[in-house]
């Protein structure tokens, strides 16, 4: 009997000493594993996952239209998907950023910015501000020209200045609308000219000027330089003078107006930017593919063979840069009386 209890006994303190571990070897219920102190990062976004548009405010054929599809088509390479280009032209270009500015704000509507966005601000004729945008780039200067018909009378810029003084409001000149860059840098022109004056013919953009020029519709014509060197070589149209601080390497032998003793350079150019409030990765992914393809040696070399005078500022230096030209702008409007 005692060798029974004995046996029990011994039975019971082995169940205890099972029973114990396992108690021991569980984990507290209330304590969690503790968490480490870096999160892991946030994945990049999936953009672009289909095609982007691109709004171009200028005319099918133009120079700033051109110079927009160059750079878009190898951002796209880099993005991995392509843009679909929409040309949205009237109002000096308001039209066009209207429409971009109030696109959402997704990355999937990229606006080509010009010299314009200032002027239209300026003049109050559109409620869009340059600050409704968030820049991605700037990528080219935009020297202009003064052009006339390839068998016009009027061999050299004083020529045309002289008879723009002889008979003034006779001599026609295709601009861009009233008030616009091209007008600007005509008005300048006449100022410094005293007594000169155009009759001014305001065009959509740049392709219908040429077209006034080549068809002899027009007298003169501001152009830019861009896609107007094969007209100039076929002879359908000549350029009597550069708006610029330094001949244009696409036409070396054309003179400046300032050398021509006319105090006349007034250049634009060219960027891109989003609508207000595209979250900052997109940007960045933009940003970063933009310049990837201004950067490209095959990019450089088609934009070169364009005659594009290419410049590059990042978002922030195009932004201090408008920051800065603004005020120039409605001191020039206000010295030709376009506004008070």
């Amino acid at each position: 009997m005692k060798n029974l209890k004995k046996i029990l006994a011994i039975i019971l303190i082995c169940l205890l000493s099972f029973a114990l571990a396992a108690c021991g070897s569980q984990p507290a219920q209330n304590n969690p594993p503790a968490q480490s102190g870096t999160q892991p990062a946030a994945s990049a976004p999936a953009y672009p996952t289909k095609p982007m548009e691109m709004i171009i405010v200028w005319s099918a054929g133009g120079g700033s239209d051109l110079a927009a599809r160059l750079m878009g088509d190898y951002a796209a390479k880099e993005l991995g998907q392509s843009f679909v280009y929409q040309n949205v032209t009237g109002a000096n270009g308001a039209i066009g950023w209207d429409q971009a500015a109030n696109s959402p704000a997704d990355g999937y509507t990229v606006a080509n910015l010009t010299f314009d966005v200032l002027t239209n601000q300026a003049m109050g004729q559109t409620p869009i501000k340059y600050d409704d945008f968030d820049l991605i780039m700037q990528f080219t200067t935009q020297p202009v020209g003064v052009f006339v018909p390839g068998d016009s009378p009027y061999q050299t810029l004083d020529e045309l200045l002289a008879a723009a003084k002889e008979k003034p409001e006779t001599l026609q000149m295709g601009t861009t609308p009233l008030g616009g860059f091209f007008h600007q840098a005509a008005g300048l022109l006449e100022a410094s000219a005293d007594g000169a004056k155009f009759k001014y013919l305001p065009f959509k953009g740049s392709a219908e000027i040429i077209a006034a020029l080549s068809g002899k519709h027009v007298d003169a014509g501001i152009q830019t330089l861009t896609g107007m060197e094969q007209h100039v070589e076929n002879g359908s149209i000549r350029v009597l003078a550069i708006l610029a601080e330094e001949r244009s390497q696409l036409f070396p032998n054309t003179p400046t107006a300032k050398e021509l003793g006319y105090d006349v350079a007034w250049e634009s150019w060219r960027g891109f930017a989003v609508p207000k409030g595209t979250p900052e990765e997109v940007r960045a992914i933009l940003e970063d593919a933009f310049k990837k393809a201004y950067d490209n040696p095959e990019f450089q070399q088609k934009a070169k063979e364009a005659g594009l005078d290419l410049y590059y500022r990042g978002a922030a230096d195009f932004k201090t840069m408008l920051d800065e030209q603004y005020p120039n702008v409605e001191a020039v409007l206000k010295q030709l009386e376009f506004i008070k």
